[in-house]
């Protein structure tokens, strides 16, 4: 990127929906419906921030955090398929697949962003500045209209990034969208990514931070969605509880997202946790669900 007055360049890129991080902890949370598991406690999780600040260490899955990570299993797979193909903002109304740069040069007038950004409609602000020899731009999106046909989206947010070289159009990033995202459909979704690249895009790790079946606030990095036909998707990643920290995700039985309540109604999910920890659930129907750890313990459960 040059240093201008006038111009200003914003690398477009698309998102990877799911992502790899890091979480281990213990207590327990707010779950859907317990059937009377003595071992399960039920603490409400803080969640008053749209982003995740709970534990970064790896989880161990024993029989006080089973149900939890199970429903923090649950949330993930369920947030990864919802997101799949999804675009973002400054993204190019395609499928999200991998890292794709294009820069291209925006004047600092707000309508040069708008017409960049929201090319159907709403508003686009930009604001940028130097700090050393990196630059930071913050465009603010009002009802922002983009893409095409069923790729057609609207949002109201912000897009956030930070570049550690202002002179280098391939720099290392860190991009934030964080805001409600609106589908032509009319499905609305809170959003907030995290996108961070090594110089010449050597490297990169997404996160998304959302809320999840019971409402507690949860993270997913690098979880890939593969639709296996009849509405049945297999998913493996990373996802982290907010007091147990993170497990890494696959799947046993391709699982189902017809239950009228949005969770999986089939299906089988497996996760690991610390110190050669694991677990299961598994969805025998849209009400109920059976958790199964390592150790052999199992138990069945109602949402």
């Amino acid at each position: 990127m040059k240093d201008s007055a006038l111009t200003l360049q914003v690398t477009v890129i698309i998102l990877l929906l799911a992502t790899q991080g890091c979480g281990g902890g213990g207590g327990s949370s707010d779950d859907p419906t317990d059937t009377g598991d003595p071992t399960n406690n039920d603490n409400q999780d803080d969640n008053t921030s749209n982003t995740y600040t709970g534990s970064e260490t790896q989880a161990v899955v024993d029989e006080t955090s089973a149900k939890d990570l199970a429903i923090t299993a649950a949330s993930g797979v369920k947030r990864a398929v919802d997101e799949s193909g999804m675009v973002l903002p400054s993204q190019p109304a395609a499928a999200a697949s991998k890292p794709t740069q294009t820069v291209v040069p925006m004047g600092t007038m707000d309508e040069d962003s708008t017409a960049a950004l929201c090319p159907h409609g709403g508003r686009a602000t930009v604001e940028y500045w130097y700090e050393g020899a990196g630059l930071i731009n913050i465009f603010t999106l009002t009802n922002c209209s983009y893409g095409e046909g069923m790729h057609l989206y609207t949002f109201t947010g912000t897009y956030h990034a930070t570049y550690a070289d202002a002179e280098s159009d391939s720099s290392a990033f860190t991009q934030v969208i964080a805001g409600r995202l609106t589908t032509v459909a009319g499905v609305t979704r809170e959003i907030h990514h995290t996108l961070s690249c090594t110089e010449q895009w050597r490297s990169c790790t997404s996160s998304s931070d959302f809320n999840g079946l019971d409402g507690r606030l949860y993270r997913e990095t690098e979880v890939a969605v593969t639709e296996e036909g009849n509405m049945a998707y297999t998913a493996e990643g990373r996802i982290y509880d907010p007091f147990h920290g993170y497990i890494n995700v696959t799947t046993g039985i391709p699982f189902t997202l017809e239950c009228p309540e949005g969770h999986p109604g089939s299906g089988r999910l497996n996760f690991t946790g610390a110190n050669q920890t694991s677990g299961s659930i598994e969805f025998v129907s849209c009400a109920e669900y059976v958790v199964t750890t390592g150790s052999g313990t199992s138990n069945t459960y109602s949402w």
